[in-house]
């Protein structure tokens, strides 16, 4: 009678903490659409659940597509990125590769490539990041505008623009207190 007592009470104050833990651990969004495609160590799978910290990559023919709240990304073909989340919603570091990204809402998603931050500044946004190197990035708005920021600069893509964007390499170093020389710039945009 005792282990039975014992037993239940230990029951008991599993199931109670239960929703707890899980109330912090709320999943980013969910797998659409994979194809050669993986979630973390494993293989991707549609419906599959997205959390803050998984890495998604595609292999050299994959695609994967993720709903993540207001907004959705695509993975192209050899490509990776980590899953974190902001105060407004969403961001992905984009590793290698491309990624598309669209959304419904101004500021639902945050995508880093290299040392700058892309989101939308409007609804309804189109875009596509393709990280070329550790210190250069392509950025295309198909639809809406972007806000593109690395420090404290900050410029603006318009639909239908794309802009090949070169990195200062002192930018990569944003410990540096000292403000750069005047009239030069952290990032070069070369418009495409």
């Amino acid at each position: 009678m005792l282990m039975r007592s014992c037993l239940i009470g230990l029951l008991i104050s599993t199931l109670v903490g239960a929703p707890v833990q899980a109330a912090g651990t709320q999943p980013l969004g969910v797998v659409l659409q994979a194809d050669r495609a993986h979630l973390g160590a494993g293989e991707a799978k549609n419906g599959a659940s997205v959390f803050v910290g998984d890495t998604l990559t595609t292999e050299q023919t994959g695609t994967l597509r993720v709903r993540l709240g207001a907004a959705q990304l695509a993975l192209q073909p050899n490509s990776s990125a980590a899953m974190g989340q902001t105060a407004e919603g969403t961001s992905a570091r984009l590793e290698r590769g491309t990624l598309i990204f669209s959304s419904s809402a101004a500021n639902s998603i945050e995508v880093r490539a290299s040392e700058a931050r892309i989101r939308p500044t409007t609804a309804q946004a189109l875009a596509q990041v393709t990280l070329v190197g550790p210190l250069e990035f392509l950025v295309t708005s198909q639809r809406g505008t972007l806000e593109v920021t690395i420090g404290n600069e900050v410029h603006t893509v318009p639909e239908a623009t794309s802009y090949r964007v070169l990195v200062d390499a002192s930018a990569a170093d944003d410990s540096s207190p000292r403000p750069a020389a005047a009239g030069r710039s952290r990032f070069l945009l070369i418009a495409l």
